[in-house]
């Protein structure tokens, strides 16, 4: 049997894209045959029919209606499938095929439409390019026209992972070297990335690269040869998907990484900056839950990237903070900012509508209001002392003719869609207000013509009517078919009435069509005009998105600061962390109970080190995450949990937190930390802060204490780098005394009876014991247990299982480190009141000092 001509243009389309579902257009639906279908109705639990199609089967088949296929595509985009939209081009007509093609291929990082996208975060498709030893990357996100790329060459994987970690790309595209199991797939093992694949294409030479980004590429980044790669083959790529130029790309942007401190993953997931370690989509408890009170998508956007990737410069991170601080002293200020915010729809996205053709008329008048509610902004802006406060009142363009022409043009709140008109005000095209008018009169028309016929014909049951099929006709009931006059026309017979035509109706059903038909084109014209002028200023829009979503970021980092009590944070680039009080920002929104504020100092000098003892559960690695947040959250521009604080300039914070496997790879717990461990000790430098918890526990004792040991003596004399080291290795606090800038802190407890009283508190000096078996009766070991590992502690502290042990520790010291020294506790003390600085110390302080030093006399 020969296949019907609609069949076989469907077959030829599908297999033109394999690799896609391919929803074809008929009438008010979109179909899907034969394993699309299937496919199809699995996912989206649809009905499964058939249908003849010249086969000796019917064809399997299901579908979905047109006016909703925003949400049948976004679901089956989030769930890794490539979705080609096969559009009716010509109008159906009797006969002739239809003609069809594809217009667009829908996957999970070129959406543009904001409906189906998430407003708070950006939708980045990405593209690797690797050759010889050497990575390009590229990414854009296609609905806001932000296209940056970059090149890495030293360690490329190792960045290449961390830049995928920060950018979170739906998408990813990559030439073949990038396939091979040593390249991309451990990069992108962590990451929730649907599908990835290879694009085959001439882009991924260098002239053909250069031709596809053109003038869009800044010099700085032509010698990028392999970043320009993937900045074309994303390029080509996107404008295939899209059938069309990519609109709304301005300009590709190198990302210069001196500019930003560098976070690798493991940093990022183990202080929580923009998603939980639980729950990896949840955003509370998160650096970014506790800084956003933005108003503005554009704002939430913005402000996520910044907390992404912190400032590496004083000038900058300043000039953050001069706009942050103006806004906190002046609340009257803040409060009428954030209202003029408040109504600011996401012209950024919107702008992407316009450039790509998927603007509807609501989206205009959201762009309207929007340009309409600047000028307050600005005049606020303008009155600001901060420098950056007014470049950015000088950056937000009104755009006041275009406000106008949409003002005049578009009805104060307009329907969704184009195609049925309507959303045209009155008064702004005299023809398109005549065109209306016919339609408007035809009501009128209608009845006055009703009521003559009923007058000169005598039927008083007469009625004027409409219906699709057979028009506008002049009913009669069949009893009174009498009396009508010889110039009705008979049209149309029903059960009890016949149905007849005038000359006179026709002549007024063609005003009335034609008036209806006019003024629909009229107005489908107008909004086409309308799409051209908001296209010309696209740029300019997204030069005031950019600028409104700054100064959101700003109000919101201001809030903050005002109603949770921080302090503008010095940055210098002295080699000093200084902080008084400080608190862990996110625990203490969090938790019901008042938190108990600490102290840091770090240096480059005596207080490099602080190596941290004191039982589990007491606090040692919120403390850790506390300091490392803070510094994080000064390099943002934010101001900070503390009562005052002095932060150095950081290229870098590592972390080494937590117990976890790595199942994919075969790696143990012990050796993923290890992996980690030495990942820090080849990147950290003198600048770096440095956050190590229980390095060496996953190992016999012996061992463990030895690497731990030895990773302390290669900071203190080789790296030199600002550390955090929490231990329950007890001997390594002897390393006060034998390495410089190496200090003991600990984390106080109370005893009360057969229990413990954590007190959160850090203090100079290290702990006597680990209260393990404490904690344990607390998590809820039961009796026996516990009172039976107390008398076997009792057992092995009495034989004392390490006597007679002895190591070197260096050539020149014959110490051991596992025995008691007779008067550490004693010079402890001293150093301790050595320490203090009396003139800064406040009564309370001092008390506690005392408090403390009483407890270390009684150990």
């Amino acid at each position: 049997m020969a296949l019907s001509p609609m069949m076989r243009h469907y077959l030829e389309t599908k297999e033109q894209y394999p690799d896609c579902i391919l929803m074809y257009r008929l009438g008010d639906f979109y179909e899907m045959f034969f394993d699309d279908a299937k496919l199809v109705s699995k996912e989206l639990e649809l009905t499964l029919t058939g249908r003849d199609c010249g086969l000796e089967k019917r064809a399997p088949m299901c579908g979905v209606p047109f006016h909703a296929v925003d949400g049948y595509i976004a679901k089956l985009v989030e769930r890794g499938y490539k979705v080609a939209i096969c559009e009716q081009l010509t109008p159906p007509g009797k006969g002739a095929l239809v003609d069809r093609d594809v217009v667009r291929v829908v996957t999970a990082g070129t959406i543009t439409e904001a409906e189906m996208l998430d407003e708070k975060s950006n939708n980045y498709i990405a593209a690797c390019f690797y050759a010889d030893r050497t990575i390009g990357l590229a990414w854009c996100d296609l609905s806001t026209g932000e296209f940056n790329f970059n090149q890495f060459e030293k360690n490329p994987l190792e960045q290449l992972s961390d830049a995928l970690v920060r950018i979170a790309p739906a998408e990813i595209i990559c030439n073949e070297p990038m396939l091979e199991p040593s390249t991309l797939l451990p990069c992108v093992k962590s990451l929730s990335v649907p599908k990835f694949g290879v694009y085959r294409m001439d882009a991924w030479e260098y002239g053909a690269a250069e031709e596809s980004v053109g003038d869009l590429l800044g010099a700085e980044g032509k010698d990028k040869k392999y970043a320009v790669c993937a900045a074309g083959a994303l390029m080509r790529y996107m404008s295939d998907m899209q059938k069309k130029s990519v609109g709304n790309v301005s300009r590709i942007e190198l990302e210069d990484e001196s500019e930003y401190m560098y976070l690798d993953a493991s940093t990022r997931r183990n202080l929580e900056l923009t998603a939980t370690i639980r729950d990896t989509k949840g955003k509370k408890g998160t650096l970014l839950w506790l800084l956003d009170k933005t108003c503005t998508a554009m704002g939430k956007r913005l402000l996520r990237r910044w907390v992404e990737s912190p400032l590496y410069r004083v000038e900058t991170i300043r000039a953050r903070q001069d706009c942050v601080e103006e806004l906190t002293k002046d609340s009257v200020l803040l409060g009428n900012l954030r209202d003029d915010l408040k109504p600011l729809f996401d012209i950024e996205r919107l702008s992407g509508k316009v450039a790509y053709r998927s603007v509807t008329p609501r989206d205009m008048a959201a762009i309207r209001n929007t340009l309409g509610a600047l000028p307050e902004l600005k005049r606020r802006l303008k009155e600001c002392r901060a420098a950056g406060l007014r470049e950015l009142e000088e950056q937000i363009d009104p755009l006041e003719d275009l406000y106008a022409t949409l003002a005049a043009a578009l009805i104060d709140e307009p329907p969704h869609l184009s195609r049925d008109g309507g959303f045209v005000r009155e008064g702004y095209c005299e023809e398109l207000d005549t065109a209306r008018a016919l339609g408007t009169d035809a009501t009128q028309w209608l009845a006055a013509l009703e009521a003559s016929e009923k007058e000169s014909t005598g039927i008083k049951n007469l009625k004027v009517g409409y219906n699709r099929v057979f028009g506008y006709y002049i009913e009669v009931t069949k009893s009174q078919i009498d009396s009508v006059p010889y110039r009705y026309q008979r049209k149309q017979t029903t059960v009890n009435a016949e149905r007849y035509v005038t000359q006179e109706l026709k002549e007024l059903e063609e005003k009335i069509l034609n008036g209806k038909e006019r003024a629909l084109e009229l107005e489908l014209r107008i909004f086409e005009e309308l799409v051209e002028k908001l296209n010309a200023e696209v740029s300019r829009l997204q030069r005031t998105a950019k600028a409104i979503a700054q100064t959101d970021c700003y109000a919101s980092l201001a809030l903050v600061a005002c109603e949770y009590d921080y302090v503008r944070p010095e940055i210098a680039d002295d080699g000093v962390i200084e902080i008084v009080d400080g608190r862990h920002p996110t625990i203490e929104r969090m938790g019901g109970e008042l938190f108990v504020p600490n102290n840091t100092l770090l240096d480059g000098g005596e207080n490099r080190i602080m190596v941290i003892t004191g039982p589990n559960m007491a606090g040692k690695s919120t403390y850790m995450r506390q300091v490392a947040l803070i510094v994080i959250m000064a390099h943002i521009g934010s101001f900070v949990p503390a009562k005052r604080a002095h932060v150095t300039l950081t290229d870098r914070v590592f972390t080494r937190i937590g117990a976890s496997d790595d199942l994919l790879t075969g790696h143990s717990t012990f050796m993923v930390e290890m992996l980690e461990v030495a990942d820090i000790l080849d990147h950290a430098t003198e600048k770096s802060l440095l956050l190590l918890d229980e390095i060496g526990r996953g190992t016999s004792t012996y061992d463990g204490l030895s690497i731990a040991w030895a990773v302390t003596e290669y900071l203190s004399s080789k790296l030199h780098a600002k550390s955090l080291f929490s231990t329950h290795y007890h001997e390594l606090t002897e390393l006060e005394k034998r390495l410089d800038g190496v200090k003991n802190y600990r984390i106080t407890v109370k005893e009360l009876g057969n229990t413990i009283v954590f007190l959160h508190k850090i203090a100079r000096g290290s702990a006597t014991r680990s209260f393990g078996i404490e904690v344990a009766s607390i998590a809820g070991i039961n009796d026996e247990v516990v009172a039976r590992a107390k008398e076997i502690l009792k057992n092995l502290q009495d034989n004392d299982i390490n006597n007679g042990v002895a190591n070197k520790v260096s050539p020149s010291t014959q110490a051991n480190m596992f025995d008691a020294v007779s008067l550490k506790g004693y010079y402890e003390i001293k150093d301790i009141l050595k320490e203090i600085d009396f003139d800064r110390t406040t009564p309370i302080q001092a008390l506690e000092i005392l408090s403390d030093l009483a407890e270390r006399v009684k150990d």
